[in-house]
């Protein structure tokens, strides 16, 4: 049973992302950006992927979880980049087990963690909401974005995704000219 406390606790933490900035951005100084505003750019990929993918109801409505969620760690240990996350060696899956334990939405640790095509998705989603923001910086002015679009390229993985990353850099191709 959900308990009041630990849940109007975990929608405060959760708040925070509201506020925390994405850290890759601020070293690269790019335009601001929050953990929140990220995971709303991943939702709403993470429905585009799913529609392409033409998935079922309950997978897309897990993939839409997936990406909600796939941060919310990130109000505790805050936003690391590769490089500090291979040093200080973070457990994001305690983290979560911890946030969301005796809340409404303890059924979704396990689908934090779980492997496989749903995953790949949501990957693909997070990891297009970076391209496309870095895509938009670089338009706007910010050097030091073609790392980020270059990282992003090599992750995502699906079909559609990589479909999707195609389109993003053709739109940007076709603003040069």
């Amino acid at each position: 049973m959900p308990s009041d406390k630990k849940t109007h606790a975990l929608l405060l933490e959760a708040l925070t992302l509201k506020n925390l900035s994405r850290t890759g951005w601020v070293l690269r100084k790019g335009p601001r950006e929050s953990v929140a505003e990220h995971t709303y750019g991943t939702a709403i990929i993470a429905l585009v992927l799913a529609r392409m993918e033409k998935l079922t109801a309950s997978d897309e409505a897990a993939l839409v979880r997936l990406a909600l969620l796939h941060d919310l760690h990130e109000a505790r240990i805050g936003d690391l980049v590769p490089s500090q996350k291979a040093r200080i060696k973070p457990d994001e899956a305690k983290v979560e087990r911890e946030m969301l334990s005796g809340t409404p939405f303890e059924k979704e640790i396990k689908l934090l963690r779980k492997k496989g095509k749903l995953c790949t998705l949501a990957n693909d989603a997070d990891k297009l909401d970076m391209l496309l923001r870095a895509v938009e910086n670089k338009k706007g002015g910010s050097a030091r974005m073609q790392v980020f679009i270059d990282s992003a390229l090599s992750q995502i993985k699906s079909k559609n995704g990589k479909k999707l990353a195609k389109m993003a850099l053709a739109k940007r191709e076709s603003r040069r000219r």
